[in-house]
């Protein structure tokens, strides 16, 4: 509890300041927002999953792949990992991550771009990979080369900790993705889904890009193409309209309720894909991964009665019914040791 306290006393010190340069540089309101939310405990998330996992990362190199604007890795250098390092796909996240964390701490923090899946570091470098809710949100066709890279930049022995909120062997979950996904493809725009808003939906992501491509094209092919684009991305979502624009040719590629909807931009993230975990670990295996859904544990520290009966309900029902957990919770956590 001493040692709980005294890193409490000291992520709340390091997050004040994050906020105070948020202010003072006057970062994107989404930076600050983070920031304050980090200030105010949401840090203790994070170090609850790495307790989770039950390996020291004392003195080692970690990577928190999907880091957004880098804001857990203050908490790693305070959990004494030797280097934290953040990857992420969104320009803005980079830019304003080196600005706040790399910049004020260069020998300890850094933060690079993955682009097309690729991972600029050497092989074999790194001990600990962290994706939290980062898995659901990589394209398809870039997931395998994100995984082959993460295998490539472990060494022998290193770990991979995956932690999900869409396990979709759960029904409930799935349903709810449903949902989810109908609303950020179709809209309205500010429309609130169960976990999230919906401030621009793909659909009108898409009509923007094909008008500032082509401001003379009239409003019912916008309409149309936009309509039948869903799922493309990128160079190839523009190669489509341009084809249409030049010839009239269209596939039509209308949004299928139950699909996870692409966004149109560059990077083309997801939002939300489901995962079966049973799916990730065969997945995992591939890539040289001998991989494992970790049970309940039984954490007590800073939570209130409700939070810990839950997880005492938990521990216990998997105490009674060994692996019930894979299908009753909405969440997965897995772990993957490298060994090949």
């Amino acid at each position: 509890m001493k040692i709980r306290n005294l890193l409490e006393n000291k992520a709340r010190e390091t997050y004040a300041e994050v906020v105070e340069l948020s202010l003072r540089d006057n970062a994107s309101s989404y930076f600050q927002e983070i920031s304050r939310e980090y200030h105010q405990g949401l840090w203790k998330v994070y170090y609850d999953l790495l307790r989770f996992t039950g390996i020291s990362i004392q003195d080692k190199i970690v990577v928190d792949f999907g880091c957004k604007y880098g804001h857990l890795l203050p908490l790693l250098i305070l959990l004494g990992v030797r280097r934290a390092i953040g990857i992420d796909v969104e320009p803005e996240y980079i830019e304003l991550g080196k600005h706040f964390f790399e910049r004020t701490s260069p020998e300890k923090i850094q933060i690079l771009p993955c682009e097309g899946g690729l991972i600029p570091l050497q092989t074999e470098t790194i001990d600990f990979v962290f994706m939290n809710e980062v898995i659901s949100h990589i394209n398809p066709s870039h997931l395998d080369i994100v995984l082959q890279e993460i295998s490539r930049i472990l060494r022998i022995g290193g770990v991979l900790f995956i932690s999900d909120g869409n396990n979709i062997a759960n029904q409930k979950c799935r349903r709810k993705l449903f949902d989810l996904w109908d609303k950020w493809e179709n809209g309205p725009n500010g429309v609130k889904t169960d976990r999230d808003v919906v401030n621009k939906c793909y659909l009108t992501r898409r009509k923007e890009i094909i008008f500032k491509r082509y401001p003379e094209l009239d409003e019912e092919k916008v309409n149309l193409l936009a309509k039948n684009t869903s799922g493309l991305w990128g160079e190839l979502f523009v190669r489509v309209v341009d084809e249409f624009v030049r010839s009239g040719n269209l596939i039509q590629r209308t949004y299928r309720r139950g699909i996870c909807p692409t966004n149109p931009s560059e990077t083309g993230v997801v939002i939300e894909r489901g995962f079966h975990p049973f799916q990730v670990e065969l997945l995992l295996r591939n890539y040289g991964f001998e991989a494992h859904q970790l049970p309940p544990k039984l954490f007590t520290e800073g939570k209130n009665l409700r939070v810990k009966l839950k997880a005492l309900c938990l521990v216990i029902g998997n105490f009674l019914f060994p692996g019930w957990y894979k299908r009753f919770l909405e969440s997965f956590n897995m772990i993957g040791i490298k060994k090949w």
